[in-house]
């Protein structure tokens, strides 16, 4: 077997790793949801620069990559599951590809470890099913990682440049995914540069040719909708780096502990099947850890690419997706401690076969169970109920479930009644009823029913209430332009 054919099984390898059973299961609410419904959006609108999660209501939250991706993969191969999750799970197989090639210098004795260690660490591959931005950011945070290396001990001044460029290119395109956020694997490489090589260093990473890919790849879009709506750019700053960082307003584990909640299970169950090996391998080589970092380059970059988990720490919206790049360093070290890895033996190959098994089929498995938050168990469930498919379900006080656009093809909206707190993501229930937009119907968590009736009748709104579904109580509108719900 030729050297190309090898490389060429192991890229098919780890996309059948990476792609197996993402289709099985439906689409769950909030995030999948969300996501798919922005990049339907995009597609029936023909408007790729807004993010809307309905024609009326914009949503500012994250920049665009991963709703284009989403987009594109459904209109290439249609609207599947698989579809929806396939740019997650290609960013996942281009992580483990790029790990190779960070393993040349981490682990030049058997420099496919650190993919073998990230390919099989519990957190990335579960990860890498969720309909998100955190996988595809991972991409680009390791693409930046192994730009970096390439930079940092590049041979000459054109494989110099070249590198810089591809780190700054990396930088845009996370930058275009998440926005600031993307930027701490090269803020992590910067630290590293001055402390090795103070201000010669840090000029080293930069240039204008590549400070122009960075403006062109990450820029354009931020100027292009900041000249067509002025706001988003404060709403960016305010909303989604400064609130995010410094209040609670995301209700997202702020108390004083909520790291050691969130982030401590992540990093001890994602680590594993290596935790218990790691440990005991780093509790041997206790002595030598500040000794390393004080004459070992690439122990103190290692270091240097943990650093964001301080920011992850300190800032006070905090989720486990959040630590999923830092699992690329984590994986290197986790290489370099467990090499050599000898896989002559029988069993070791038993074993880490059967755990990658385990990790493709866990995929599936929740297909197997009634899972609350199912958009695709909740469409059906709907169906059985009505005559016909609605073009439009509006949830009254109740967070939209925005994977119904998925199932359903209707428009998802949210309805706030008289006297609620004002709601970006709302319409006023009295302007929307009398809106004549084909089928409606309406979804209210069943407690709430009585609440809505009383306003419905005020309004001489004509429905019908079905049975409920799914701890929703469901009504149905009747107008003329629905023929099939005004026969109820």
């Amino acid at each position: 077997m030729t050297a190309t054919t090898q490389r060429w099984l192991i890229v098919l390898a780890v996309l059948v790793y990476a792609i197996a059973f993402q289709g099985t299961r439906g689409l769950y609410s909030p995030d999948e949801g969300r996501y798919t419904n922005v990049a339907l959006n995009m597609l029936d609108s023909g408007d790729w620069l807004r993010p809307m999660l309905h024609r009326e209501v914009e949503h500012w939250a994250k920049p665009p990559l991963t709703y284009w991706s989403v987009a594109a993969s459904v209109a290439v191969f249609g609207r599947s599951e698989l579809a929806a999750r396939l740019p997650g799970a290609l960013a996942f197989a281009g992580t483990i590809l790029l790990m190779m090639r960070l393993g040349r210098r981490f682990v030049p004795s058997q420099p496919w470890l650190p993919a073998l260690t990230y390919a099989t660490f519990a957190f990335p591959p579960l990860a890498a099913n969720l309909v998100t931005t955190d996988t595809l950011l991972t991409l680009w945070e390791t693409l930046q990682a192994a730009a970096f290396v390439a930079l940092w001990y590049a041979a000459t001044p054109r494989d110099e440049r070249r590198a810089r460029l591809v780190l700054w290119l990396a930088a845009g395109l996370a930058f275009m995914t998440k926005g600031p956020p993307g930027l701490l694997m090269l803020g992590a490489s910067a630290v590293f540069a001055f402390l090795t090589a103070r201000g010669a260093g840090l000029r080293r990473l930069v240039a204008w040719d590549a400070l122009l890919v960075f403006l062109v790849v990450g820029g354009t879009w931020y100027a292009v909708v900041a000249l067509r709506e002025p706001g988003v750019l404060r709403y960016f700053l305010v909303e989604e780096v400064v609130n995010r960082v410094a209040s609670d307003k995301m209700h997202r584990n702020a108390e004083w502990y909520g790291a050691l909640k969130v982030y401590v299970p992540t990093v001890v169950f994602g680590m594993l099947p290596w935790l218990p090996l790691l440990v005991g391998t780093w509790w041997r080589g206790r002595g030598t850890l500040m000794r390393d970092l004080r004459t070992d380059a690439d122990t103190r970059l290692l270091a240097c690419w943990l650093l964001p988990i301080v920011v992850f720490m300190l800032a006070r919206s905090r989720l486990p997706l959040y630590l999923l790049p830092l699992f690329v360093p984590l994986a290197i070290i986790a290489a370099r401690a467990l090499a050599p890895l000898d896989l002559r033996r029988v069993g070791t190959r038993i074993a880490i076969a059967a755990w990658c098994v385990f990790l493709v089929l866990a995929r599936a498995a929740p297909a197997f169970f009634d899972v609350p938050v199912d958009d695709r168990a909740l469409a059906a469930a709907l169906m059985k109920e009505l005559p016909a498919r609605p073009d439009e379900v509006a949830f009254v006080e109740s967070d939209p479930r925005y994977g119904l656009r998925f199932y359903l093809g209707a428009e998802i909206e949210r309805l706030e009644l008289p006297g609620d707190a004002p709601n970006s993501h709302a319409q006023d229930i009295a302007s929307e009823m009398s809106e004549h937009e084909g089928c409606r119907v309406l979804l209210v968590n069943a407690g709430s029913w009585p609440r809505l009736e009383e306003v419905l009748a005020g309004d001489t709104v004509t429905y019908k209430r079905l049975d409920d579904v799914r701890g929703y109580a469901v009504a149905a509108q009747g107008t003329p332009d629905c023929p099939a719900y005004g026969a109820l």
